[in-house]
């Protein structure tokens, strides 16, 4: 039916609307709930859609324009395709709707049309057919209240009875689960990545990217103490134009809201602290404005005011610079006293803030408060202190580390008698095995001991070399008595024998991890620098150099020692075999070492008187085996 705009008012008078939108060709499109159901007006012309043009019932809610031109219809029955001014379509039970109380619809990337019902879930309608998603597919809620595409994030956004969700491009949807309100009608993007959320109690405001990231959520709400005169009601529809004017249809009018500039102006609010009390006692700003307090304040209590004389209820955000770690931020007319406790001596700076309800902080007040120092924050007294400490901490460690290193020292020299006390004590366990070398061990350690000092070595070495000598023969343990006592020549065998005690006391020592080297002493004494020694046929530097030491001073006991078979050598004359084989049975710098300590009277024994036999050891031999 044709008629002109008065008649249109005066036709719509007393007829319930529940949203008028326009589209591309500046049609309005105003969808009633009863007899006129949906009507399109052009400016001259009304064209009312009903029951009898198609439609599945005369309640329409929201009408929204898809890409392609065509209309989308939120009605009770179903969703409705309008195009050319004719019902093309319509989606409902048969469809596979079984809930067709549709109170939302929008239109997603890929052509889908998403219908939104009242407990019934979301459908989505597309070229495949259609897709029922409900509380199993993410949502908190199978009533749909509003859908709402955001081509800026790539989302659909879906309000729930319940909740706040999104839809992403490949139809999966998420639950913000931090939003600090459920009772949501609508919501808006402001084009700055902003979200304005229209509720039961006020508008919330949030970011865009802290809903997408489901964390934390940090909001601003307007609400009657910002001065907005009237909220959202449910199943309203409200419209935001290019400006960025919101116009919100609310349960006792409307009223506007510009999204994009904030509307809160804090620059002409006072902000003061006029006093502080210290421990009972106001204190007020001296000539420079600084408050003082004494230095032996324990409670302090701030008065910060913010003067408002208006229905504007800022963000304040205060810190005490100094002792807060960071700044708290409440409402003005939260604001209250504030006490600190147990401050240091020192200057302190007391900020406040203000920010306007968008979060953005455009205005700072700063007082300084100085408590006075006590005794002990002085510079002077902690450097003292501070010395006094450093003093006390030298002399402890002083003293500790002498109490330790006595100890250590101790232990190490009771732990070196021990060695010695062992070393000696297996010695004479050797010299028992052979009864033709009583005392050899002790005595070939103590020359060890004499040369090793003379070619100038540390003590500790020559303690070392000590304990080495003493345990050189102990490989004879190991070889059969009857070998080992034959006083006659031995044979090839019997020799052979006689030589495995090198390999013997190796075995027997090797594994004593306190000294590694007390094996080599027993393993390599009998190696020669021309390599016609025993075990290995070692030469000159590959003998060890214990091994060098202890087989001048085993050489020399051998020829100047009482055997049962025959007297000591005479003193000069083993001297001078020792000389002659400097080089090839003995290593030389030793041997001169000998020569050295001999000249010293060092080796000579306190009861020669020069006598001793003169003949040879080769001789000697040769003759007890003839006989």
């Amino acid at each position: 039916m044709g008629i002109d705009a008065t008649d249109l008012v005066q036709m719509l008078n007393g007829v319930r609307i529940r949203s008028i939108v326009h589209d591309d060709s500046d049609n309005l499109w105003i969808a009633t709930y009863g007899t006129y159901g949906l009507i399109r007006y052009d400016g001259k012309t009304a064209t009312c859609f009903t029951v009898e043009d198609g439609m599945p019932s005369d309640r329409t809610r929201i009408t929204v324009q898809l890409s392609d031109g065509r209309m989308f219809v939120a009605c009770t029955g179903g969703a409705v395709i309008i195009r050319d001014n004719k019902v093309e379509r319509v989606y409902g039970e048969k469809d596979g709707i079984d809930n067709p109380e549709v109170l939302t619809v929008a239109e997603a990337p890929g052509d889908v049309l998403l219908v939104g019902t009242d407990g019934g879930g979301l459908y989505c309608v597309g070229e495949r057919g259609i897709t029922h998603m409900n509380v199993g597919d993410g949502l908190a809620s199978d009533v749909i209240l509003r859908l709402k595409r955001d081509d800026a994030n790539g989302v659909t956004w879906i309000i729930t009875s319940n909740s706040i969700a999104y839809m992403d491009p490949l139809y999966r949807i998420t639950t913000v689960r931090n939003f600090p309100y459920p009772n949501n009608f609508d919501l808006f993007e402001n084009g700055q990545g902003e979200i304005w959320v229209l509720a039961s109690n006020g508008i919330y405001v949030t970011s865009a990217a802290e809903l997408l990231a489901n964390g934390k959520v940090s909001t601003v709400c307007y609400d009657h103490d910002n001065g907005l005169s009237c909220i959202a009601t449910a199943n309203s529809y409200s419209e935001l134009d290019d400006d960025g004017n919101l116009y919100i249809a609310g349960s006792t009018g409307v009223v506007r809201v510009n999204i994009k500039v904030p509307f809160d102006d804090v620059a002409e609010i006072k902000m003061a602290v006029p006093f502080i009390e210290a421990d009972g006692r106001f204190v007020y700003p001296n000539k420079s404005g600084t408050l003082v307090v004494p230095a032996s304040t324990t409670r302090l209590t701030v008065y910060p005011f913010v003067y408002t004389y208006s229905l504007m209820n800022p963000q304040v955000a205060y810190s005490l610079k100094g002792f807060d770690q960071s700044s708290t931020t409440v409402r003005a007319s939260e604001l209250a006293p504030l006490t600190y406790t147990n401050l240091g001596g020192g200057t302190y700076t007391f900020t406040m803030q203000l920010h306007d309800a968008m979060g953005h902080g455009n205005k700072t007040q700063r007082i300084t408060i100085f408590k006075q120092l006590a005794l002990r924050e002085r510079p002077w007294f902690r450097f003292v202190v501070f010395a006094c400490g450093v003093l006390v901490v030298l002399l402890v460690s002083r003293a500790w580390a002498r109490f330790r290193t006595k100890r250590l020292l101790q232990k190490q020299e009771e732990d070196r008698q021990y060695i010695r006390e062992m070393s000696e004590a297996f010695a004479r366990v050797i010299d028992m095995k052979d009864a033709y070398t009583s005392g050899h061990s002790s005595r070939v350690a103590y020359y060890t001991k004499l040369l090793t000092r003379e070619l100038g070595y540390d003590d500790d070495t020559v303690e070392r070399y000590y304990n080495i000598a003493l345990l050189h023969d102990i490989g004879k343990i190991g070889v059969r008595t009857d070998v080992l006592n034959k006083p006659g020549r031995l044979t090839d065998e019997e020799f052979e024998t006689i030589k495995s005690h090198a390999t013997l006391g190796h075995d027997a020592l090797k594994d004593i991890s306190i000294m590694p080297e007390i094996a080599v002493g027993a393993w390599a004494h009998h190696e020669r620098p021309d390599g016609k020694g025993y075990p290995q046929g070692l030469k000159e530097g590959e003998i060890p150099r214990v091994a060098q030491i202890i087989a001048v001073a085993d050489t020399f006991d051998a020829m100047y020692s009482d055997r049962p078979y025959r007297k000591r050598m005479n003193f000069e004359k083993a001297v001078s075999i020792i000389r002659e084989v400097r080089g090839t049975q003995l290593t030389k710098d030793v041997v001169d070492a000998f020569l050295r300590l001999v000249e010293r009277g060092k080796f000579r024994s306190p009861s020669d008187t020069g006598g001793g036999t003169m003949e040879d050891i080769d001789n000697i031999h040769k003759r007890l085996s003839s006989e």
